[in-house]
């Protein structure tokens, strides 16, 4: 954990959000260190699974692997901008868009092995892994994740549903052990129980 702290220190500035561009950049760069995330891949047929690599204040590292048509749902990220570096295999990003008639359409993005693609916060999309073999992608998000909007139908239309961070890990993702909290002492980020 340390070793990664220190080689995303050595990217970015510490206790600063990053950019669009910075978590992009952040994201390829991490893809292409296996040693940071290889370990943690796990490719399980009944579930997404997502393994968190480091937290801090401003930086939320996330390793996840995807099979069978998996999928996130639609959702956004509340405040934090995002970018998704997809390390092998192929995922889809399925979004919505305003047609030259008005009405709203959805329309799906490839992103194959190699791409990087960012959004900010308030951005909906769903992504999935529609064929193939395994996939994997490093997410990177800035400020670190707290809170995000999930989409379901509902009388009237799409209905937003806010779950927080300790909401996420409850459906089975995997927070990083050393997880960190910037400040003036370094400690285990916990995540705030589901009362909070």
């Amino acid at each position: 954990m340390t070793e990664l702290r220190d080689w995303i220190y050595a990217r970015v500035a510490a206790g600063e959000n990053l950019s669009r561009l910075q978590l992009a950049d952040l994201a390829v760069a991490l893809g292409r260190e296996p040693r940071f995330w290889a370990e943690h891949v796990r490719h399980d047929p009944n579930t997404r699974y997502f393994h968190q690599l480091y937290r801090d204040l401003n930086v939320d590292v996330w390793l996840i692997c995807w099979l069978d048509a998996q999928d996130t749902g639609y959702h956004d990220h509340d405040l934090s901008s995002g970018a998704v570096y997809v390390v092998e295999g192929a995922l889809c990003e399925d979004y919505f868009y305003r047609d030259a008639g008005g009405w709203i359409n959805v329309e799906t993005r490839a992103r194959p092995a190699g791409e990087v693609f960012d959004f900010d916060g308030s951005s909906i999309h769903g992504m999935r892994h529609s064929a193939g073999p395994p996939a994997s992608s490093i997410h990177v998000y800035s400020p670190a994740l707290w809170r995000m909007g999930y989409y379901e139908p509902g009388e009237g239309g799409l209905r937003r549903t806010s779950i927080t961070y300790a909401d996420e890990m409850a459906g089975g993702g995997h927070a990083h052990p050393d997880a960190l909290v910037a400040g003036e002492s370094a400690r285990p980020l916990e995540p705030a129980s589901a009362g909070e």
